[in-house]
């Protein structure tokens, strides 16, 4: 194995990870992107593709379980920021 090879699956990871990143720190903008899927699916079955209606179907519905992800993480991330912001106000207090 060379170096080379190794680099360029790592900076294909990166790569990977910062454009999942930069899609799913926005949540308005998966909105954006199921509707937009939802809408090709719609289009395709109307013009009788029943496979592009599937494949649309399946886009749509892996950018919904992104952005359930993101939803979860977000309230998680609040309940553990309202529970440090409890803590420090007990220790405040004593």
């Amino acid at each position: 194995k060379s170096n080379n090879g190794v680099y360029q699956l790592s900076s294909q990871k990166n790569n990977f990870s910062r454009t999942r990143n930069s899609t799913s720190k926005n949540p308005y903008n998966l909105e954006k992107i199921i509707e937009k899927y939802q809408n090709l699916a719609k289009e395709a079955l109307s013009g009788g593709d029943k496979i592009l209606h599937e494949s649309y179907l399946q886009h749509s519905d892996h950018f919904s379980r992104i952005l359930s992800e993101v939803n979860t993480l977000k309230t998680k991330n609040n309940i553990d920021d309202k529970s440090q912001v409890v803590e420090v106000s007990k220790n405040e207090n004593e």
